[in-house]
């Protein structure tokens, strides 16, 4: 990793902006990342919010699912191709929602968290278990490990995005304390280690 003095999410959106369609055209996905997917889907009937959805790949699919779906990104090229694949999408911040408090019967964020600065990571999963109903489920994968910093896209070289990688137990614990209860939690390893895990709002 390199040291460059900028806004992490600020210039991590632009390298979005930047590499949206071929980041869309590279997408893939493990058949375990699959399989808990559709895990979080059966447990989450109704309203679902896709929290950095990128090009829409998995809102879409969710759709296909029988799902209403709302895509958010911050990313304006990201939310255009999500459009196009049929995907409701607003232009929003994942640290703060723009979706109306107790509406979602499930919240799914995948390789997004790992772009939000460490410090912000309680106030973040905060504001996601505001806007779920009481009993609503969060799907949520990201980067496991440690340390934070500038990593550049490795097709797009000249260009960079903040990845943060949170240690597992610290990652449970500040979902405990802001107010998820863990359902289950996997470890895998697709191109950097993941930890996927499945949580329900708990009343506090």
């Amino acid at each position: 990793m390199i040291e460059v003095m900028d806004d992490p999410v600020s210039r991590t959106t632009a390298t979005y902006d930047r590499i949206a369609r071929d980041f869309d055209a590279r997408a893939s996905r493990s058949d375990g990342f699959l399989a808990f997917r559709q895990r979080f889907a059966d447990a989450a009937r109704g309203l679902v919010t896709d929290l950095g959805c990128g090009p829409g790949h998995d809102a879409a699919w969710f759709q296909e699912q029988g799902l209403p779906v709302i895509g958010v990104d911050r990313s304006i090229e990201m939310t255009r191709l999500a459009a196009a694949r049929g995907v409701p999408t607003v232009r929003g911040d994942l640290r703060r929602p723009p979706l109306a408090p107790g509406s979602l019967a499930g919240l799914w964020s995948s390789a997004a968290l790992l772009h939000v600065p460490a410090e912000e990571t309680e106030p973040t999963l905060r504001a996601w278990w505001a806007t779920l109903r009481p009993g609503g489920v969060l799907g949520l994968s990201t980067s496991a490990g440690d340390g934070e910093g500038w990593e550049p896209v490795p097709y797009d070289t000249e260009v960079f995005r903040w990845f943060v990688h949170r240690h597992p137990d610290t990652l449970l614990a500040t979902l405990e304390s802001a107010g998820f209860e863990v359902l289950e939690q996997e470890m895998s390893t697709w191109n950097r280690t993941w930890l996927s895990v499945l949580a329900r709002r708990r009343e506090v």
